[in-house]
C-alpha cells in the first residue's frame, strides 16, 4: 500500500493522546497592497485504522481562496473547484468506493473546513492551499492579521447555518506548532515593521525585507504584523484578464480634522460574558475607562454591560458631567467577566432602545471578542435601527468577520486589539471618527468606462484606503480619480503590470452581488471557493480501504486567555459543555449524536420535536412507500396512514450508529417494521421482492432512496455514507433505485433550517 512514510513523531496532546493534526506552516508574500499567503497543513493518521480527519479553521475577512494542492498516497494532486452538491456526491463515492478523497469547503463567513477521508493507517498527508487578500492603509498604518484559531463560541452553530460535520471543537490539552515567513517587497519594505502577537526576526533581502516568528509558536493566538509609514501614497494597476483587462485602483482618503465641538450621544456596551475572562476583560476594562476620559461636557452616555442578562448603569441617556462619570467609573474599575453566556442580541435590543427620542443619529460602542454563532441575523438587525456601531474587538483570536460586518453595515468602524497593543490609541481612533464629519457618497471616475465595477463602500472616513477594482476591454492610460464629498479629490496615475491572481479576486468580489446564476457561473469560470462550491481532490488507491473511515474530529488550540484561568460553562457551546469537567473539550463527545441534527439525536423526545415543528410549519416529515407496477396507476395515500420519518429515523440511526464503519445494516424487511416501518410500505417492499427482487438489495435501495429524498437531511454525514456503501455492496441496481425512488412518497416534507433554534431546543 502506497504511504507517505516519513520518520515523523506523532503529535501528542498533554494527556497523551495522538492527534492528526502535526503542524502548520505559513509563507507569504506582501507586494503593492496585496497579500498571497501559503498555508501548508501537515496530517499523520496515528491511528491503526483508516480515518476521517475533520478540521474547521478561519480565514481572515476578504481572503479569496486561489488554489488547493495536497500530498497523499505517495502522489502530489491538484484540486478543483467543483459545484457543491456534486463535490459531495464525488466525495462520498471515492470514500465508499475505498480511495482518498480530500474537499474543502466554506462552512460560514472566514470559516472554511477540510476533510481528508480514508488517510490510512500510520499514513501522512499535506493540505497545502493559498490565498490572496487586498490591503488596507489607515492612516499611516497597514495591519495585516492572519486568524489561527476559532475560540468557543455560543449560540447555535446549526442555527448559524454550520452543518454538524464543521462545528469546530476545542481543547484545552492539544498544541499545534506554527511557523510563518513573510517577505515584504517594494515600496512596504521601507516601513517601520513590527507584531503585537509574537516576536519576530526581520532580515534584509534583495527583493526587500524577510520577516518571521522568531520563538516557538502555536495556534493559539492570531498573527499580527503592522507596517507604518508616512509615505504611503494612492495607486492603481491594470493587468491582464485573458482577453480583456482588470485594474485596481487603491486610493486613499487625506486625513481632515475632527470636530470636537459636535456632541456625542454614546452608548457603551460592554461584553462581560464567561468567554472574556482573562486577558479579554482586562482590555475592556481599560478600553472602557480611556472611553469615559474622551467624554466632553456636552455628550450624553450610557453603559450597558452584558452576559446571559443585561444591567444598564442609568435608565436612559445621562449628561457626561464630573458626577456620572465618577459613579460610572468606580462600577468600570471592577470589571469582570462573570456575566454568564453571550446574549448580545437581547443586549444590543436594549441598547437600541435607550434615548429613543434623540434628535441625532446614537452611536454605539460595542468592546467584545464577538464569540457568538448566530450573527447574521444581529446584523441585519443592526443595519435597521438607524444607529452607528462602532467595535473594538478584544483577545488572541476575536470573531474579524463580525465585527466587521457589524460596523461596515451602519456606517461605523472596528478597531481589532491584541493583548499587546496599545489600547488607548485603539479608542482614540474611533472617538476621532465618532466626531468626524461624515463624508459624502464616493464617485470613482476612469479613464475610459469600464465593462464592470466591484461596489463602492458605503461609509469611509479620513485616512481610510478604498480598493475599487474593474474591468476593461482594453489596457487604460491616464488618472483613475475618487470624488468624495467633504475632502479633496484622490487621484493616481494607472500603471501596467502582470498580477495573474488580480482577476480571480476581482471575480470574488463581484459575486458579492451577482444573481445566483452568475455567482455559480464566477466561481467555477475562475476557479473560487464559495458557498455555491468546494474544492475536490481525489486520490485512488491501488490498494482500497476495506472499512469506512473513522471520524476523527481536530479540535481548535483553546485561544491563549481565553475564558481566564478558569472556564465559564454558561458561555460555552452546549455541546463543549458535556466533558469540560476534565478540561478536554471535546475529546471524549461522540461525534456521531454530534452530527446528527439536534431534532433525532438518541434519546430525545421525539413528541415534543413533532409539537416544535408544526407549531412552527404545520408540517410533520413522514413518508409512504407507494408500489407502482408498470401495468397499474399509482395508489392514492391517505395522510392519515403516513410513516411519521422521524420516528425511523431516530430508530434505525440508534441502533446502527455504533457499527457504521463495518455498514451492518437491515438486510430484511422485518428488521425495517421493527424499527417501526408501517406495514403498508413494508407490504408493498415485498411487492418488489415477490416480483423477483433480491429482499437484501430492496432493502438497500430502500434506505439509499431515503437518505437521497427531501427527507435525507434528516440522516447524519456518517450514515448516509454507510447507506451509500451498504448499497454499493449489496450490488448496485440503478433500475431498481429509480423504481423505489418515484414510489417513495414524501409527505409534507420540511427543512430543519426553517425551525427556530428556539423551537429546537425544547425539542431537545
Amino acid at each position: 500500500m502506497p504511504k507517505n512514510e516519513e520518520n515523523v513523531a506523532i503529535l501528542q496532546d498533554k494527556n497523551g493522546g495522538k492527534v492528526a493534526l502535526q503542524k502548520v506552516n505559513v509563507h507569504g508574500r506582501l507586494h503593492g497592497l496585496m497579500a498571497e499567503i501559503e498555508v501548508e497543513q501537515c496530517y499523520l493518521n496515528p491511528q491503526k485504522k483508516n480515518i476521517e480527519a475533520i478540521y474547521t479553521f478561519p480565514l481572515p475577512l476578504g481572503a479569496t481562496l486561489l488554489n488547493l494542492e495536497v500530498e497523499i498516497a505517495g502522489k502530489k494532486l491538484a484540486g478543483l473547484v467543483v459545484e457543491k452538491k456534486q463535490a459531495e456526491r464525488n466525495y462520498e463515492e471515492a470514500i465508499t468506493d475505498g480511495d482518498s478523497a480530500i474537499m474543502l469547503e466554506e462552512s460560514g463567513p472566514g470559516l472554511f473546513t477540510a476533510s481528508l477521508g480514508n488517510l490510512m493507517a500510520g499514513e501522512s498527508a499535506v493540505l497545502r492551499y493559498r490565498y490572496g487578500l487586498l490591503l488596507s492603509w489607515q492612516g499611516d498604518q497597514l495591519r495585516l492579521l492572519l486568524p489561527t484559531t476559532i475560540a468557543p463560541r455560543y449560540g447555535d452553530a446549526e442555527a448559524a447555518g454550520m452543518r454538524p460535520h464543521q462545528v469546530p471543537t476545542s481543547s484545552i490539552t492539544v498544541e499545534y506548532p506554527f511557523t510563518i515567513v513573510f517577505d515584504i517587497e517594494g515600496a512596504l519594505a521601507s516601513s517601520i515593521l513590527s507584531s503585537p502577537s509574537h516576536a519576530i526576526g526581520i532580515e534584509r533581502t534583495d527583493k526587500g525585507l524577510s520577516v518571521r516568528v522568531s520563538d516557538k509558536a502555536f495556534l493559539d493566538r492570531d498573527f499580527i504584523l503592522t507596517l507604518q509609514s508616512d509615505k504611503a501614497q494612492s495607486s492603481c494597476v491594470i493587468t491582464p484578464d485573458r482577453k480583456n483587462q482588470v485594474a485596481l485602483a487603491s486610493l486613499r482618503i487625506p486625513a481632515i480634522n475632527g470636530n470636537d465641538d459636535q456632541p456625542l450621544a454614546l452608548k457603551i456596551l460592554i461584553d462581560c460574558s464567561g468567554s472574556m475572562g482573562g486577558t479579554s476583560i482586562i482590555q475592556a476594562r481599560k478600553a472602557a475607562l480611556e472611553m469615559l476620559n474622551q467624554l466632553q461636557s456636552k455628550d450624553t452616555f450610557n453603559v450597558t454591560l452584558f452576559g446571559g442578562t443585561y444591567e444598564h448603569c442609568f435608565n436612559d441617556m445621562a449628561l457626561a458631567n464630573a458626577k456620572n462619570i465618577t459613579k460610572v467609573w468606580n462600577k468600570l474599575e471592577n470589571l469582570d467577566a462573570n456575566m454568564g453566556g453571550t446574549e448580545m442580541e437581547t443586549a444590543i435590543e436594549a441598547v437600541f432602545a435607550l434615548g429613543s427620542d434623540l434628535k441625532s443619529q446614537a452611536t454605539i460602542l460595542l468592546i467584545t471578542d464577538g464569540e457568538i454563532h448566530e450573527h447574521e441575523k444581529l446584523v441585519k438587525r443592526a443595519e435597521k435601527s438607524g444607529h452607528r456601531v462602532f467595535t473594538v474587538g478584544v483577545g488572541n483570536a476575536v470573531a474579524e468577520v463580525f465585527l466587521k460586518s457589524l460596523s461596515s453595515v451602519t456606517g461605523g468602524a472596528c478597531e481589532l486589539v491584541a493583548p499587546q497593543e496599545g489600547m488607548t490609541e485603539r479608542v482614540l481612533q474611533q472617538f476621532h471618527r465618532m466626531r468626524q464629519p461624515k463624508l459624502g457618497k464616493l464617485k470613482i471616475t476612469w479613464p475610459a468606462k469600464p465593462l464592470w465595477q466591484t461596489a463602492l463602500p458605503e461609509t469611509v472616513f479620513a485616512g481610510d484606503t478604498v480598493n475599487v477594482i474593474a474591468g476593461f476591454q482594453e489596457a487604460i492610460y491616464g488618472d483613475v480619480t475618487l470624488d468624495v464629498v467633504g475632502v479633496e479629490t484622490v487621484f493616481s496615475s494607472v500603471t501596467k503590470a502582470n498580477e495573474p491572481e488580480i482577476p480571480r479576486i476581482a471575480a470574488a468580489r463581484r459575486m458579492a452581488t451577482a444573481s445566483k446564476d452568475e455567482k455559480l457561473h464566477l466561481a467555477l469560470d475562475y476557479q473560487l471557493l464559495s458557498p455555491l462550491t468546494n474544492y475536490l481532490v481525489v486520490a485512488e488507491r491501488d490498494a482500497k480501504a476495506e472499512d469506512l473511515p473513522e471520524l476523527h474530529h481536530v479540535p481548535q488550540m483553546l485561544a491563549a486567555g481565553w475564558g481566564g484561568t478558569g472556564v465559564d460553562m454558561l458561555d460555552m457551546p452546549s455541546f463543549l459543555r458535556k466533558d469540560a469537567s476534565d478540561l478536554q473539550f471535546c475529546a471524549s463527545v461522540d461525534y456521531l449524536e454530534l452530527e446528527m441534527p439536534s431534532v433525532i439525536r438518541t434519546g430525545r423526545h421525539h413528541a415534543a420535536t413533532i409539537a416544535a415543528m408544526n407549531e412552527v410549519t404545520g408540517r410533520v416529515p413522514s413518508f409512504r412507500i407507494n408500489f407502482v407496477d408498470e401495468n397499474a396507476a399509482a395508489t392514492s395515500i391517505p395522510s392519515n396512514e403516513a410513516t411519521l420519518a422521524i420516528d425511523f429515523i431516530n430508530n434505525l440511526e440508534a441502533k446502527y450508529s455504533g457499527i457504521l464503519r463495518k455498514t451492518k445494516l437491515p438486510i430484511t424487511i422485518v428488521e425495517l417494521l421493527d424499527l417501526g416501518l408501517d406495514h403498508d410500505s413494508a407490504n408493498d417492499l415485498q411487492r418488489f421482492v415477490d416480483f423477483g427482487e433480491n429482499e437484501t438489495i430492496v432493502v438497500a435501495t430502500f434506505l439509499y432512496s431515503l437518505t437521497e429524498s427531501d427527507l435525507g437531511e434528516l440522516f447524519s454525514r456518517s450514515f448516509k455514507r454507510a447507506v451509500l456503501k451498504y448499497w454499493k455492496d449489496a450490488v448496485k441496481n440503478a433500475p431498481l433505485f429509480e423504481k423505489i425512488s418515484h414510489s417513495l412518497n414524501i409527505v409534507s416534507p420540511v427543512s430543519l433550517l426553517d425551525i427556530p433554534s428556539f423551537l429546537r431546543k425544547q425539542a431537545d
